[in-house]
């Protein structure tokens, strides 16, 4: 038989078939669907989209003994790449975000080093049916210095890019419950001797392997905002070596936050309020304070000559309110207070002070000549104090420390 006369018997609708330039462009109608900047990737069931963004950013920062060696002002240059891809599946989409930065700087945050170029990974993740895999922002995390710009932010909040696995249940009417397994060595605020005096911390004790942190969540988003309940699990460990004792003791640290965003398109188009409060107990990196010199930061625990431990307890709260003046100039009004408790008697005395405070307050003014270019002048203050101060030469070196940053940051965004 002829191919003419084979293909003549078969039915009109093995022809119906719609010809691959109609299916080109269904693929590219479903993908302007996902929202703007995705493409249809020709014969593959892929949506995507390409962006990144460029920022140039100059600094002026100090804080109280600023070390001499040490310039005050220092440029950084970040270039971001990110790419989102979306596939259709059997079994939903599969989604895979990737964003790196490449960032060039003339010193270290707060001038404390020498000029360099970096890469770094800042979100690499998979979303599949609910699943979550990969390297991204904590799901304990909800106000995360939201409009408080820059690669150095001096500035107290939740701000954690971390290894995790999660899964998230959507619960209706912008409900929505989270539970993960977050990489333990990103929240380790590390443990510091009682006595530091009557033994070397090298010898004395080491940190123990420790579980994932284990984090839930549950809030809600919607037109009129959203609000986010966390709370983490976090495992403390300290392997006590001193006067032959040879034994490890762990104890678990937790932390709880509640946080709160407001949409007030009634006074302004775009303006949002954000409010945010949170309690640790074991686990300050949860508190996000921030110790601008790093002399003496909170640690999760004091190790007391038993090899026991003695959790340190503290809590936060922060507060941003972005106001859009017009369609070219916005501000951020943001601040926080925080502190951490030294209850040891022993670890009082070494470190001399009974804890320590947190104060940071700032703005910003932001000119969008044309989009997507945009400049921004930023002010940030931040004190750090400690209570009951006397000097030891193992805590702050003066009773309270204050730090100024300014920031100047062009940025366009593609």
């Amino acid at each position: 038989m002829g191919l003419a006369a084979a293909l003549g018997m078969l039915p009109p609708a093995a022809f119906a078939a719609d010809p691959p330039s109609s299916l080109s462009r269904t693929a590219a109608r479903q993908c302007q669907a996902e929202g703007p900047g995705f493409y249809y990737v020709p014969g593959t069931d892929t949506c995507l989209r390409i962006g990144g963004y460029l920022w140039t950013e100059s600094y002026y920062n100090s804080y109280t003994d600023y070390p001499r060696q040490n310039d005050r002002t220092y440029w950084v240059s970040t270039f971001g790449l990110q790419v989102d891809a979306r596939t259709a599946t059997d079994y939903g989409p599969l989604r895979s975000h990737m964003e790196a930065r490449m960032i060039w700087r003339s010193a270290d945050p707060w001038s404390d080093g020498p000029a360099g170029a970096d890469f770094q990974p800042w979100d690499m993740h998979i979303d599949f049916a609910g699943f979550t895999f990969g390297y991204l922002q904590s799901f304990f995390d909800f106000y995360a210095n939201a409009d408080v710009l820059g690669t150095d932010p001096a500035t107290i909040g939740d701000e954690t890019q971390i290894g995790l696995v999660g899964y998230t249940w959507k619960l209706g009417n912008g409900f929505a419950a989270q539970v993960s397994l977050e990489d333990s060595s990103a929240r380790d605020a590390g443990l510091l001797p009682a006595s530091p005096a009557s033994a070397d911390p090298e010898e004395a004790y080491g940190a123990t392997a420790r579980l994932p942190e284990i984090v839930a969540t549950f809030g809600q988003s919607g037109d009129w905002g959203s609000f986010l309940l966390s709370g983490a699990l976090h495992q403390i460990g300290a392997a006590s070596t001193q006067a032959g004792l040879g034994r490890t003791t762990d104890d678990w640290g937790y932390a709880v936050q509640g946080g709160v965003m407001f949409n007030l398109p009634v006074i302004a188009k775009g303006d949002t309020l954000y409010l945010q409060a949170a309690y640790a107990d074991g686990a300050v990196s949860y508190l996000g304070l921030i110790d601008a010199s790093g002399d003496f930061s909170a640690p999760d625990a004091f190790v007391r000559a038993d090899g026991g431990l003695s959790k340190v307890r503290g809590w936060s709260a922060v507060t941003q309110y972005l106001h859009n003046w017009n369609d070219r100039w916005n501000s951020a009004f943001f601040g926080g207070m925080g502190r951490f408790d030294i209850d040891d008697p022993v670890a009082r005395t070494a470190y001399g002070a009974s804890g320590v405070t947190n104060v940071n307050v700032g703005a910003n003014l932001t000119w969008t000549p044309v989009a997507p270019l945009a400049v921004t002048l930023q002010y940030d203050y931040n004190l750090y104090r400690a209570d009951d101060y006397r000097p030891t030469g193992n805590g702050l070196p003066v009773a309270s420390q204050e730090a100024h940053e300014v920031l100047l940051m062009v940025a366009a965004t593609f």
